[in-house]
């Protein structure tokens, strides 16, 4: 699926709120013009219908809500089961918003409104981010999640069992998106589930605690599961620990990690230190802006 806009707007060709997923720029008031040449056409169909048109080179999806027009572009090769779905998503949840401004009169014109629900879009269009954190068992993988939720650090070691799911949707990660974080249990019983627990994952974090003996065996988790079944993940280095003694460095961590053709940032960090946490999110942020920038081209 490639959707390249959307655009929500008023049958008399006043945008609402537009967001741009396609790499080239679209003239917006050449857009709005279009549109409201086919608006007496538009006021045909009930406000529950999808409908479709072609150019020659997209096709443009669109529904009505009162006196607003919403409109998906897509390639011209995207499917109506893929998109209407999506469409009628984005309907539901900008009448649930928006629905009694647009039916009693009381909208004052003022398209600021509408900022917030381009994250509400993003969220249907793209889908939510997710992040699994892999590594072996006592490395700090659930100290790292609550690091980067903003949580209180349990320095008790607590074994998770399987995977602890959780969404993030705070301050510090740069996206309109919804994050999902996987923390994977880092037993050697639960190592049988990690290739399917890892399907749908934008960024992995492999976490090491630093230490020869760990890395190793961590380098094992790249050349039989990450290499073997998720060559194109975005997978990023965390040698966690920095503050014991005898601890490897960053750098060594990344080049034991790294092959050819397959290198892995490694990141120093100390997760039960809240000093980091800024760093876990720039870090995130970071690979966050890759990875969109991959979905939408």
């Amino acid at each position: 699926m490639a959707v390249q806009y959307i655009n929500i707007l008023t049958k008399d060709g006043k945008s609402l709120l537009f967001r741009n997923y396609g790499e080239s720029e679209v003239d917006r008031d050449l857009l709005a013009g279009f549109l409201s040449a086919f608006s007496g056409f538009i006021k045909e169909i009930s406000q529950s219908d999808i409908k479709s048109t072609s150019t020659e080179e997209y096709k443009y999806y669109y529904t009505t809500i009162e006196n607003i027009i919403i409109v998906v572009c897509t390639d011209l090769e995207d499917d109506d089961s893929l998109i209407n779905p999506k469409l009628n998503s984005i309907r539901a949840r900008f009448l649930e918003e928006y629905g009694n401004y647009m039916r009693n009169g009381s909208w004052d014109g003022n398209r600021k409104i509408f900022a917030a629900f381009e994250k509400e879009i993003d969220n249907i269009i793209l889908g939510s981010i997710k992040i699994s954190i892999i590594g072996l068992g006592g490395v700090g993988k659930t100290t790292l999640l609550h690091l980067i939720c903003g949580k209180e650090v349990d320095l008790e070691y607590v074994p998770t069992v399987t995977a602890d799911i959780t969404s993030y949707d705070g301050d510090g990660l740069k996206t309109n998106r919804r994050v999902i974080l996987w923390d994977f249990a880092g037993q050697s019983r639960y190592h049988t589930l990690w290739s399917n627990l890892l399907e749908g994952t934008d960024i992995a974090l492999l976490v090491t605690d630093s230490s020869f003996e760990n890395l190793n065996t961590t380098k094992k988790i790249v050349q039989d599961i990450l290499n073997k079944y998720y060559k194109h993940t975005l997978v990023i280095g965390i040698a966690n620990k920095q503050d014991l003694p005898n601890r490897l460095t960053p750098e060594f961590c990344e080049k034991l990690l790294s092959e050819e053709g397959r290198p892995i940032k490694t990141h120093g960090m100390i997760a039960i230190n809240l000093n980091y946490r800024e760093k876990i999110h720039a870090i995130l942020n970071d690979a966050i802006e890759k990875i969109e920038e991959k979905k939408v081209s």
